[in-house]
């Protein structure tokens, strides 16, 4: 049991496997709980067994306190008060004993999940619960007992020493009772991501109660595709973004993360990635919230062997091209005709392009600078040699054509004004995960760029100008040669929450830098 206190959560789980012990609630309390009097007056081991045994069994209603003091042994006697009020609240919940005038299931669930919030007090309520499933008579208050342990197990962990404990009595409960398996779920996925910690608004603890705990989710990709799956209160990020790369057909785990759920609240007044580990019941709580998701690294290779994929990645790549996010040139006019053909290919379209199409294939901040004739032109002879190709295959040439472009593989944001530069117009922004870089469109030439690694701070500045964009500064550097760049940009905060995302965790995790 020392050994199992110097673990960290998940190899505590883990090792039970591998572990000769038998890691019985029985036998954790022959360790830790209180020792009754009765078991002092036992002589022989069967009759001392049996005392044992019924510490850790349903205890029946006798007078107004069921137990006097804590079962596991608590120096701080408060705390141990607290646990006394604790077992009485879960009897009350769990319909052995009747709630106290005023007192509602939703309050004594609330009640429960406070004391267990309390780390002192976490194992003791795992104890309680399991010592009244155990053997309780009545199906249907058990069962109440084994919700509220399923919505523990999803909230808090044990401790690692009574961690085997708990998992070693669920995998043995799990044949005979969903719940066991439905709690074992939840520890997994808590020794996994933390637990959610925090308590659960209202509404959902009442969706709960009445069994109405899944959710409908909808992750908006780009291309206008839509993936539905089902949630619930313990899930998270990182389960979603699997399962959706799991239906593009990406099994590799450095290709998983390359991808990034993103929570957008109304119009864009905020955005930001979510990390694998947040629970997503916890951060959509508003109506006006949203799930997108995209790709943020390009590290790996790309393979067209899924038509999901190549429907996402086209609908990805083509949203940034139209809006010059790219970096098209416009004087590459067999360039822009070849994948505005592949455009059209796409819309599987027989008749020849019209003006308005041809105009909608062309990058934004381009279509006033190219001749549109000469694009017409190039466009017809390019649409000939493509003759025969499939709307897929020509999503598959486009992507492949716009990987030679400069800024293909970065997130690109429109800097409207930098501290460090006199451009003619505004910069693009490119962001990818080892480095951000600043072009300028006109020239297309590489005005600076920053190793992510090198930044020491970020910090968000309010607008120069009455209703003007909010600005990002960035420190970086040498600590003996430090600089200072500054941006102004009306996705200040998206891009500081992508960049503290793009970090590395175990820097993240530990860095000073936002504001």
């Amino acid at each position: 049991d020392s050994e199992a206190t110097s673990l960290p959560s998940s190899m505590a789980y883990a090792s039970l496997s591998n572990d000769s012990r038998n890691y019985t609630m029985q036998e954790f309390a022959l360790h830790y709980f209180r020792k009754p009097s009765t078991l002092l007056d036992q002589r022989g081991s069967s009759a001392q067994g049996k005392v044992i045994t019924s510490l850790v069994q349903y205890t029946k209603v006798r007078g107004q306190s069921p137990i006097q003091e804590s079962l596991i042994r608590l120096s701080d006697e408060d705390m141990s008060k607290q646990a006394v009020a604790g077992f009485q609240a879960l009897m009350q919940f769990m319909g052995d004993k009747s709630k106290p005038r005023g007192k509602e299931e939703m309050d004594l669930l609330y009640d429960l999940l406070k004391l267990c919030s309390k780390e002192d007090l976490r194992d003791e309520m795992y104890c309680q619960v399991i010592k009244q499933v155990t053997g309780h008579p009545q199906p249907e208050h058990c069962a109440r007992g084994w919700s509220f342990l399923s919505l523990l197990s999803g909230f808090f962990p044990p401790s690692t020493t009574l961690m085997p404990y708990v998992t070693k009595f669920l995998q043995d409960s799990g044949p005979s009772q969903e719940l066991a398996r439905t709690s074992q779920e939840h520890l997994q996925r808590t020794v996994k991501y933390g637990g959610r910690q925090q308590l659960p608004p209202m509404a959902e603890m009442k969706a709960f109660l009445k069994g109405h705990a899944v959710r409908l989710l909808v992750v908006h990709l780009p291309g206008g595709v839509n993936y539905r799956t089902n949630g619930h209160m313990f899930t998270v990020a990182g389960e979603v973004l699997e399962e959706l790369c799991g239906q593009m057909g990406i099994r590799d785990p450095q290709e998983v993360e390359e991808f990034a759920l993103f929570l957008i609240k109304g119009e864009g007044e905020l955005v930001r990635p979510l990390w694998p580990h947040e629970y997503l019941n916890r951060v959509m709580v508003h109506q006006d919230v949203s799930l997108h998701s995209r790709r943020l690294g390009w590290e790996t290779p790309l393979h067209f062997n899924h038509p999901t994929y190549i429907n996402t990645h086209y609908g990805q790549v083509l949203r940034d091209y139209l809006q010059g996010k790219l970096m098209a040139s416009a004087q590459a006019e067999h360039q822009l005709a070849r994948l505005a053909a592949l455009q059209h290919l796409v819309r599987a379209r027989k008749s020849p392009p019209s003006g308005q199409d041809l105009l909608a294939y062309i990058p934004k901040p381009l279509q006033w600078q190219v001749n549109m004739a000469t694009i017409e032109s190039l466009m017809g002879q390019e649409l000939r040699q493509l003759q025969g190709h499939s709307p897929q295959e020509a999503q598959i040439s486009f992507i492949e054509a716009t990987s030679q472009l400069p800024l293909f593989g970065y997130t690109v944001y429109v800097v409207l004004r930098v501290s460090k530069l006199v451009l003619p117009g505004p910069a693009l922004l490119g962001l990818n995960r080892r480095h951000l870089i600043l072009m300028d469109p006109s020239s297309q030439k590489l005005c600076c760029s920053i190793a992510l690694k090198d930044l020491q701070r970020l910090r968000l500045l309010s607008p120069l100008e009455e209703e003007g964009p909010p600005g990002l500064e960035l420190n970086y550097g040498l600590a003996d040669s430090p600089q200072t760049i500054w941006l102004e940009l009306p996705q200040a905060q998206e891009l500081q929450n992508t960049i503290i995302f793009l970090l590395d965790d175990s820097i993240s995790s530990t860095w000073p830098g936002l504001n």
